[in-house]
């Protein structure tokens, strides 16, 4: 075997590059932190239902009480909001909401009707805008016509994909890429010319260009009546561990779909957290999912009607949502979802408008090992508080914490261990000759609690 020799000189020239090198420091990316800074605002952008029976009202709040609305096609006529919270008409034009970039923020759209094609109670918190976002449980068919709301608050066009996730893999989905949205407007694209199908989907949104806020708009019809309407709010990106909290007690279907957008087959396991911990769904231990596949799992019988919060757990990231009925008879039916959300990070706020007086209930999902304990404070149109109190869950359990009965109110949750509470509001309403249901995510409530740490890489400028 040769040896291969090296010749002295090269070799301690070699040496001595290799010393330099390890005396010149390392250079590290500076963090740098978001600005504190009280002229930074953070917006969300409220959908509409436009030529609906009853206007789309929004609710705005912030226990900071520096909000400000304008309307999306002249954000820079911004309306300051007196108080904590407030109760806003919204009509043809979606509603920007902000506030400062740290301060708890909350905004919610509401329509409530009673007969025609948008019957029933329809609620959503409204969104910040993004470059990715999933939607589980879209029905675009037989008895269903969905929408795709998007709305650019920014002062550049966007440009969205979506990419259509059936039972048997990615769907074709004609007209789906390449969707411009210009600045400060909004587009609503229907999805019956993009597919038709009889089982329920899930569509990825993503912008290759700009941010969007979006929504989904749902209307279903059993034999050419209208049977219920609602908006299908995006769920949590897809994860390893995902959760529904929020699942509602009460008669009507309960249909679970999961998507699974990546190149291998997911075998999700699925708990359901009650009052009093966690029990498996019998025949429903596992659900397995093949690449790029969307399921739906009915669940009526298994859930027994208790609310309840759901917990997927997966080897590959999946996203989930669960569609609801009210356990109306024909003519009296209406749906709502509970989507997959994020945790607690800090505080989470919710402004609520019921448009008559209920009793909502808080749903609070513990997916952690160990029992957990949060702060609960109600606070009404006025400033009053109207209710304060604390709760502890169970581990993997949870807990149904009524609302005491209002009308306009904003709900305050602040977890004692952050990262392991999951927390929704269920609503239920009578409206005519049926009972209208809501269900709203909660998530944290700071504005830029969802903005990465920023790193400043020096091999770019600037």
């Amino acid at each position: 075997m040769r040896r291969l020799i090296m010749p002295a000189a090269v070799a301690v020239a070699l040496v001595l590059a290799l010393v330099g090198a390890a005396a010149v420091p390392v250079q590290q990316f500076a963090a740098v932190a978001v600005p504190d800074d009280d002229r930074a605002r953070e917006a969300v952008a409220c959908p509409v239902v436009p030529g609906s029976d009853s206007a789309t009202t929004v609710a705005a709040g912030s226990p900071q009480a520096e909000l400000a609305s304008a309307a999306l096609a002249t954000p820079e006529r911004t309306s300051p909001i007196s108080g904590s919270l407030a109760v806003l008409p919204a009509t043809g034009d979606p509603l920007i909401v902000s506030a400062p970039r740290q301060d708890e923020l909350s905004a919610t759209s509401r329509v409530a009707v009673g007969t025609g094609e948008d019957r029933g109670l329809s609620m959503v918190s409204c969104g910040r805008p993004l470059t990715s976002a999933w939607f589980a449980g879209v029905r675009s068919g037989p008895g269903a016509v969905a929408e795709v709301e998007l709305i650019n608050s920014d002062a550049q066009d966007a440009s969205v994909d979506l990419t259509v996730y059936g039972p048997e893999g990615r769907v074709t989905a004609p007209g789906s890429r390449g969707v411009i949205v210009d600045a400060h407007s909004r587009r609503v694209l229907p999805l019956g010319p993009v597919f038709s199908l009889e089982q329920p989907v899930s569509i990825r949104l993503a912008t290759s260009s700009g941010r969007v806020s979006a929504v989904v708009r749902q209307r279903i019809r059993d034999d050419a009546v209208p049977s219920g309407a609602d908006w299908l709010p995006a769920a949590a990106e897809p994860s390893t561990s995902v959760v529904v909290p929020g699942v509602p007690a009460g008669g009507g279907g309960r249909e679970l779909v999961v998507v699974n957008p990546g190149d291998r087959t997911a075998t999700v396991t699925l708990q359901v957290l009650g009052a009093d911990g966690p029990t498996a769904v019998p025949g429903v231990e596992t659900i397995d999912l093949p690449p790029q596949t969307s399921r739906s799992v009915p669940l009526d019988g298994a859930l027994a009607g208790s609310p309840v919060g759901l917990l997927l757990t997966s080897e590959q990231p999946v996203a989930a949502a669960v569609l609801s009925g009210n356990g109306g008879a024909a003519g009296e039916r209406e749906f709502s979802a509970q989507v997959a959300t994020t945790p607690l990070a800090g505080p989470g706020v919710l402004a609520l408008s019921a448009g008559r007086a209920v009793t909502p209930a808080l749903m609070l999902s513990n997916a952690g090992q160990q029992p957990a304990r949060a702060r609960i404070t109600v606070t009404a149109l006025d400033g009053t508080v109207l209710r304060q109190r604390s709760v502890e869950m169970a581990a993997l359990a949870q807990a149904r914490v009524p609302l005491p009965r209002l009308t306009n109110a904003l709900v305050r949750v602040e977890p004692e261990t952050p990262g392991v509470l999951y927390a929704s509001v269920a609503v239920r309403a009578r409206l005519n000759d049926l009972v209208g249901t809501a269900s709203l995510a909660m998530v944290s409530g700071a504005a830029a609690a969802d903005l990465p740490e920023i790193r400043h890489d020096p091999r770019i400028g600037g």
